[in-house]
């Protein structure tokens, strides 16, 4: 086995465990997670691609947010081309310098 491995085995079973917890207490009942401690120790934020709101808020609000977000996309494309692509130009820099992180 690699030298760390079974270090970072354990880690990222307590860290499995930490993202349980949260789960099981998520919608409708938590929204942020915030931990203390040190910060080599806490959970990392995950990006996923196939995230899907609608599944977990089934009351109608990612549905309202979506619409007003739409609605404000739809402004911006027709009334400020500029700002519309910078901000589509700084979003994809966000992916952007994740993928090169890992």
């Amino acid at each position: 086995m690699e030298t760390g491995a079974e270090e970072y085995e354990a880690k990222a079973m307590t860290d499995i465990k930490k993202r349980g917890f949260i789960n099981s207490i998520r919608p409708p009942q938590y929204w942020n997670f915030f931990e203390d401690g040190k910060e080599e120790d806490r959970v990392q934020h995950v990006m996923r691609y196939d995230a899907n709101p609608f599944k977990c808020y089934n009351d109608g609000r990612v549905e309202v947010i979506m619409q007003n977000i739409s609605e404000i996309a739809n402004n911006l494309k027709n009334y400020e081309d500029v700002k519309w692509k910078m901000m589509l130009k700084m979003s994809w820099e966000i992916f952007n310098i994740d993928y090169k992180k890992s």
